[in-house]
């Protein structure tokens, strides 16, 4: 089998407060199977448009708020997401394996597959390793640092979270962390122009 990374997830981009309260929701719990069930019960509401997934939250809430009969709503089970992680990663796994992770019943012990399944629910891969420290994914007291994780996690970015943002242009001069926040604000603003003209 040959893997995909073109291959996206269906499940929706989150807004930063979403995606703030999902990953301490998932640090309050102990192991990687109670983590991966709380993913398959509460985080896996996805939406078709004639077809094609809609991973925009504000393109959803403007789809269910116009009641489009062509725009559907999903939840991800362990069969599709089991798929997903194989075209994704080229690897074997079975949806037992996936229901046996979730009972606790056999560990994950493959970082690719436990990387596709972050990726598949777009969270931070550390997320999934209940042995990561909690301080991991404190949020920065930097507001330069706090806005750029927010601006890249509304880019669907979430590869990084606000440590790894801080930590990272934390030795930068201020101006240089300027013209990396508006960068990231233009590509923002672009991307909200294109999702708010009906044309696009």
């Amino acid at each position: 089998m040959t893997p995909s990374a073109q291959l996206y997830s269906p499940i929706p981009r989150r807004r930063a407060a979403d995606q703030e309260k999902l990953t301490v929701t998932l640090l309050n719990l102990d192991t990687f199977g109670e983590r991966l069930t709380y993913l398959f019960d509460h985080a896996s509401t996805y939406y078709l448009l004639r077809g094609e997934p809609v991973v925009d939250p504000d393109v959803i809430d403007r789809f269910t708020a116009e009641g489009d009969p062509t725009f559907l709503v999903f939840t991800a089970r362990p069969p599709l997401v089991a798929q997903w992680v194989r075209d994704r990663t080229g690897l074997p796994l079975a949806e037992q394996a996936l229901r046996n992770f979730k009972a606790g019943i056999r560990q994950n012990s493959r970082p690719s597959i436990t990387k596709a399944l972050a990726q598949f629910w777009r969270i931070h891969p550390d997320l999934l390793d209940p042995t990561v420290p909690a301080t991991d994914f404190a949020p920065p007291d930097d507001e330069l640092a706090r806005k750029t994780h927010e601006l890249v996690t509304e880019l669907g970015l979430v590869g990084f979270n606000a440590r790894d943002i801080a930590s990272s242009i934390g030795d930068a001069p201020d101006a240089s962390r300027e013209q990396l926040l508006q960068l990231v604000e233009g590509i923002a603003r672009v991307r909200r122009a294109a999702r708010d003209d009906p044309a696009s």
